[in-house]
């Protein structure tokens, strides 16, 4: 099992094993020099890598709320508050249910990495992105 940390001067978000595999297989093996050699920390502070990085996200969480994304009735976002976060995308507000549905914690992480990513590339900063192995 593994867990993948993320970091900027300001933030952390951790990536538990579950989400770990399916994000680093697809998103963060793009980044390692070399393929033979799994590295445990990875920094990105080149500002095209970040960028290259949030369009990849961005580009992947369009198409989850397009496929998937199902607006939740005024009562059920009433009753049930604490599982939903609004987040917003191309000025357009998603209510997600990121606490019940698999798809909504999957789109609230990627839209928090999202903020994470603009904040980093904004500021010039690094990111660095840790492994963890848990047994």
């Amino acid at each position: 099992m593994k867990e993948i940390i993320i970091k900027n001067s300001i933030s952390e978000i951790l990536i538990d094993s579950n989400m770990s595999y399916y994000m680093f297989s697809f998103y963060f093996i793009l980044f390692l020099e070399n393929e033979d050699k799994v590295k445990e920390d990875l920094f990105l502070d080149n500002k095209d890598k970040i960028k290259n990085l949030y369009d990849v996200l961005e580009k992947y969480l369009k198409k989850i709320l397009v496929e998937w994304y199902q607006e939740p009735s005024e009562k059920e976002f009433q009753k049930h508050s604490t599982r939903y976060e609004k987040i917003v995308l191309n000025k357009k507000t998603y209510k997600i249910n990121y606490r019940m549905s698999e798809i909504g914690k999957l789109a609230y992480l990627i839209y928090r990495i999202l903020q994470m990513l603009d904040n980093s590339h904004a500021k010039g900063e690094s990111i660095n992105i840790k492994i963890v192995h848990k047994e």
